[in-house]
């Protein structure tokens, strides 16, 4: 790219970020992009980052990165259980390259490429639809929801120690929903791709 009145070390610096540059965001880059980004970010600290976070990306590169954090979480946690409303902690926790995108343009991006994988209605299927319109209807979907609470913790001791991936579909998400919703169940994976799950309740089952 053109260097007119740069010294040498920095027009080979500039070179070597505009090769970057192209990499990263797989996509034609101006140069004058990458002149604007080492002025603003400093020639020497421009992290991956500030590249996909200033630039235009290609589609599949954020599909590329978005896949590998997926990975990273799901490891860690079983994928039932990590939904939009605590994805970007599970990511935090678990997914190293995640914490690496610390601009929201590039976290949006990425949980824009999960979002079917982010769409969670395990309360529905546990608990059924809401269908009530009067107060009596909700009155009574109230009371067979605290009935299957109730079911369902009682249950939950019967899980303890197994693998996840021998639950049943319904077992999975009762341990799922419950890791989040009074914290009875957590998951710890066994090194195969799998989890073992852990129950802990007091002593009255609750």
């Amino acid at each position: 790219m053109p260097t007119k009145h740069i010294d040498d070390a920095t027009a080979a610096q500039l070179d070597d970020l505009y090769v970057r540059c192209v990499t990263l965001t797989q996509q034609p880059v101006k140069e004058v992009e990458v002149l604007r980004l080492a002025i603003q970010t400093g020639i020497g600290n421009i992290s991956d980052n500030d590249i996909l976070a200033s630039m235009a990306v290609k589609a599949t590169v954020w599909e590329r990165l978005a896949g590998d954090v997926w990975t990273e979480v799901t490891k860690e946690w079983p994928a039932a259980g990590i939904h939009s409303k605590n994805f970007n902690e599970m990511a935090e926790r678990h997914s190293p390259l995640w914490k690496t995108f610390t601009s929201n343009v590039c976290r949006d991006a990425i949980r824009s490429v999960l979002k079917r994988d982010l769409e969670n209605n395990l309360l529905n299927d546990l608990f059924g639809w809401s269908e009530a319109f009067t107060e009596e209807e909700k009155e009574r979907e109230e009371k067979e929801r605290n009935q299957k609470d109730k079911e369902y913790r009682k249950s939950l001791h019967f899980l303890d120690g197994r693998l996840y991936s021998s639950l049943s579909e319904q077992e999975q998400n009762i341990a799922v929903y419950y890791s989040e919703h009074g914290s009875f169940v957590s998951f710890t994976p066994d090194g195969k791709d799998d989890f073992q799950v852990q129950v802990q309740l007091r002593e009255d089952g609750q």
